[in-house]
């Protein structure tokens, strides 16, 4: 690597514009949203809770919690960040992305600052076991600085790096030296391109001389993870951490779609998804073993489902992101689709930054994703998969059916046993029920040309985290 080019790191990602810390819809948000911003609290490589811009942390009444900002907490230019600031970013990101933030939100009255150092949370719940803590290490609760009209200056941030430049084409990160967490050797500078149009991104980085670190799935083209092992780059290699699942649209979300998704859970062949494809564990269960949510009891469902005559007669539509949907996995997914109803389905490919857009406009069949199953906040991915408008996993009817009202009571459980007891009954229902249908497990991994050290990048996290980048 020539001197020019030393420390800075190169890649291809299918960002969204604008740039907001506060808004993570894909994994690239959230790589954005952990480079430009840092929370109050934060975990440990043992998954343990620690310090993040806060030093401190303690319930203050029964009802709230008070946090004492640290002095070693400075914005990329030098000024302390004080407890009005944090204030007034946490309660911007509720004005602005409040219905995506409700798992949090919803049981926060208030956020006030006490002092330059000292702000205080007060709840509707029972502070001790609310989990509000364990919610504000999630990357889009990072404090950023907030303008007038509610925009953002990202060229002073708390994070591991500045927002040094940003076009339709290309962003820039640049590091910022007095980061709480900075370390030798962090890159000096991420540059971060759109795939070429037109290619996969796995193709390009095989192909090219630019980029030089990449984020991927470990579900690739048998072909092309032949091509990365004899190129010998260094692979960081992720836990199992992703799901790659079906579940009904806004339109199916009713009983005709639900015995379509039984029907389909019970005879459709995993096998005939994946062929050709590597790097990846069939499964009938959302989460893999030795999650806290995964059900050592699950069963299917038992009576036989019967596929409803209306989707003989019509192609089902699929909506998925066209950069995570392959050429391979979409002529799988048609062709075992159709061996089921007789007509081969259609699929709706938007782009990473409209498909939540899409999504939340219901006008498709069911969802053909992936979502991240590894996340030590329980209470935080709950909230992602049932919290959204509409949700994710949608409800099954009313009652013991009404997913999301069982997961808000279950948040008020004060044991944690209890309340994962009653999470792992609600996904083991879902898809019971036809709201969901898991087909396999799969990691993210990432690449690396001559260069670069991986050897500090987590494997138990779903984003490439370029301040754990390091060169040699």
């Amino acid at each position: 690597m020539s001197k020019e080019n030393s420390n800075i790191v190169k890649t291809y990602m299918s960002f969204t514009l604008p740039v907001d810390p506060a808004k993570v819809h894909t994994l690239v948000d959230l790589d954005l949203s952990y480079a430009l911003g840092t929370t109050l609290v934060g975990w440990s490589k043992t998954r343990e809770l620690v310090s993040g811009l806060a030093e401190s942390w303690s319930v203050t009444g029964e009802k709230e919690i008070t946090f004492k900002i640290g002095v070693a907490s400075k914005w990329s230019d030098g000024s302390a960040v004080t407890a009005e600031q944090v204030v007034k970013s946490l309660l911007r990101a509720k004005r602005v992305h409040g219905d995506s933030l409700k798992t949090l939100y919803d049981y926060v009255t208030a956020i006030e600052a006490k002092d330059a150092a000292t702000l205080v949370f007060k709840l509707n719940v029972a502070a001790a076991t609310s989990g509000v803590v364990k919610k504000l290490t999630e990357p889009m609760y990072g404090i950023v600085r907030v303008k007038e009209g509610d925009s953002l200056d990202l060229a002073t941030t708390t994070g591991p790096f500045t927002l040094k430049s940003v076009s339709e084409s290309e962003i820039e990160l640049s590091m910022n030296k007095l980061w709480i967490f900075a370390q030798p050797n962090m890159p000096k500078s991420v540059h971060i391109r759109r795939p070429p149009a037109g290619d996969e991104v796995q193709e390009s980085f095989l192909k090219d001389s630019w980029a030089n670190l990449l984020g991927s799935s470990s579900l690739l083209p048998s072909e092309i993870s032949e091509k990365f092992k004899k190129a010998k780059y260094e692979i960081c290699h992720r836990n199992l951490d992703k799901v790659f699942f079906f579940a009904p649209g806004p339109r199916q979300a009713n009983e005709d779609g639900r015995s379509l998704f039984r029907y389909l859970a019970q005879h459709l062949d995993r096998a005939t998804i994946t062929k050709g494809l590597a790097g990846f564990n069939l499964t009938e269960q959302f989460f893999p073993q030795g999650y806290v949510l995964f059900d050592p009891e699950f069963s299917k469902a038992g009576s036989e489902a019967k596929l409803p005559e209306v989707f003989r007669k019509k192609p089902l539509e699929i909506l998925a992101a066209e950069s995570r949907m392959s050429e391979i996995l979409q002529r799988n997914i048609r062709s075992t689709i159709k061996k089921l109803t007789g007509i081969e389905p259609t699929f709706k490919l938007v782009s990473l930054a409209d498909f939540e857009k899409t999504r939340a406009a219901g006008n498709f069949d069911f969802v053909a994703g992936s979502l991240p199953v590894n996340d030590p906040n329980v209470e935080g991915a709950m909230g992602f998969f049932f919290g959204l408008t509409p949700p994710i996993i949608p409800n099954a009817g009313e009652g013991s059916k009404d997913f999301q009202a069982r997961v808000k009571n279950a948040r008020l459980k004060p044991d944690h046993l209890e309340r994962n007891l009653e999470y792992r009954r609600i996904f083991t229902e879902a898809t019971r029920e036809g709201s969901l249908l898991p087909l396999f497990h799969y990691s993210t991994i990432v690449i690396a040309k001559e260069g670069i050290d991986l050897s500090q990048v987590p494997t138990t996290d779903e984003t490439i985290s370029f301040s754990k980048v390091r060169f040699k």
